[in-house]
C-alpha cells in the first residue's frame, strides 16, 4: 500500500490536504498524532483518531498478505463502489406479536375457577365496528343538517307571508282611501 486514497474515509481531496501538511503516505499517517490531523479542514479529533486506526489496520493487514504484483503501465485506480443503504421497510405497521408458547399448566390445590372466555376480536371485526360507528355518526350528522333546513325553510316561508301579508294590507289601505275621497 503506498496511497493514502487506499485507507477507507481518505479521497483524493482529503490525500491532498493531508499531503500538503506533510503527511504523504500511510505509515505518515499512522505515526501521525490526532493534534496533527486536526490542523487539516474537515478532520475533527474522532475523525482524525478513526483515521489513524484505520492506516495502522490497513498497514498491518499489508503486511499479513503478500502483494501481488501489477504491472505498472495497466495500473488504473477504480472508484469505490459505494454500498447501497439499507432498504427501507415498505409498511410503517409494526409486525403483530407471536403468541408465547403455552406452558403446562400447574393445577392448584383448590378447585379452579371457570370464567368464561370472551370473544376473539379480530381485525376483521374492528374494522366493521369503525365502519358502523362512522355510518352512524354521518347519518347522524345529515338528520341535524335536514332539520336544520327545514327550520329555515319554515322560517323563510313565514316571513314570506308575513311579507304578503303586509302588501296585501297596504293595497286594502290604499283603496279605502280612495273611495272616502270619492264619497265624500
Amino acid at each position: 500500500m503506498t496511497q493514502l486514497t487506499d485507507i477507507r474515509g481518505i479521497g483524493p481531496a482529503l490525500a491532498r490536504a493531508l499531503a500538503d501538511l506533510g503527511i504523504a503516505t500511510p505509515e505518515a499517517l499512522a505515526k501521525a498524532t490526532p493534534d496533527d490531523l486536526v490542523a487539516v479542514r474537515r478532520i475533527g479529533p474522532q475523525r482524525a483518531a478513526a483515521m489513524i486506526a484505520a492506516a495502522q489496520a490497513a498497514l498491518t493487514a499489508a503486511a499479513k498478505a503478500p502483494v501481488p504484483a501489477r504491472p505498472a503501465a495497466t495500473a488504473v485506480a477504480k472508484p469505490r463502489a459505494r454500498a447501497k443503504p439499507p432498504a427501507r421497510p415498505t409498511s410503517r405497521r409494526a409486525a403483530p406479536a407471536k403468541p408465547a408458547p403455552a406452558k403446562p399448566a400447574v393445577k392448584p390445590a383448590a378447585a379452579p375457577v371457570e370464567t368464561p372466555a370472551a370473544p376473539a376480536v379480530t381485525a376483521d371485526d374492528s374494522k366493521k365496528a369503525k365502519a358502523k360507528a362512522k355510518a352512524a355518526k354521518a347519518k347522524k350528522k345529515a338528520e341535524a343538517l335536514a332539520e336544520e333546513f327545514a327550520k329555515a325553510k319554515k322560517k323563510a316561508k313565514a316571513k314570506a307571508e308575513k311579507a304578503k301579508l303586509k302588501a296585501k294590507e297596504a293595497k286594502k289601505g290604499k283603496k279605502g282611501k280612495k273611495k272616502k275621497k270619492k264619497g265624500g
